[in-house]
């Protein structure tokens, strides 16, 4: 008497609402999976292959096209951190001025979830195209990549390129 108990309605209710909570977050618990897809691009730069590669994996470049401090080791096992931190990584495989493989996080992605990322690099006359391929990118986070591969890296290294040439 005098107590209220709630309805079917209201438990459904708070069930969709925390639903909708936890999935705007990205707090996923150890060992619990996250969906994912897989982001696929390719660019062309007016560079050589060396010349376009030695920008994935010399400190110096690196610093240059980001316009931030990086912390770059680039062999198998090394790490990697650019972006003031905002990206950190390992490097998985190199194959000189041909692939480059890397396990791949950004900072505002569930802890210790990281995507596999792979650079490959083919030559074309005067220029090499750059496909990217990364898989493991959590799904709510597939535009903001798309959008950082595309203004952060390729445009920026364009610039750097343009920059060098000019320049060299």
């Amino acid at each position: 008497m005098g107590m209220i108990l709630p309805t079917k309605a209201t438990a459904t209710q708070e069930l969709t609402i925390k639903r909708k909570l936890s999935e705007n977050t990205l707090q996923a618990p150890l060992g619990v999976r996250i969906p994912t897809v897989v982001l696929r691009m390719t660019e062309l730069f007016d560079a050589g292959v060396e010349r376009l590669y030695s920008i994935f994996t010399v400190k110096e470049l690196v610093q240059q096209f980001s316009k931030s401090p990086a912390i770059l080791e680039a062999e198998k096992g090394g790490k990697f951190q650019m972006f003031d931190g905002n990206v950190t990584g390992e490097y998985i495989e190199l194959l000189t001025n041909e692939k480059i493989v890397m396990k791949w996080r950004c900072r505002s992605w569930p802890e210790e979830h990281y995507a596999t990322v792979v650079l490959n690099f083919v030559p074309t006359p005067g220029q090499t195209e750059l496909q990217l391929d990364c898989k493991g990118v959590p799904v709510c986070k597939e535009e903001n990549m798309k959008f950082c591969w595309q203004k952060q890296h390729f445009e920026e290294i364009k610039g750097l390129l343009q920059l060098t040439t000019l320049n060299g």
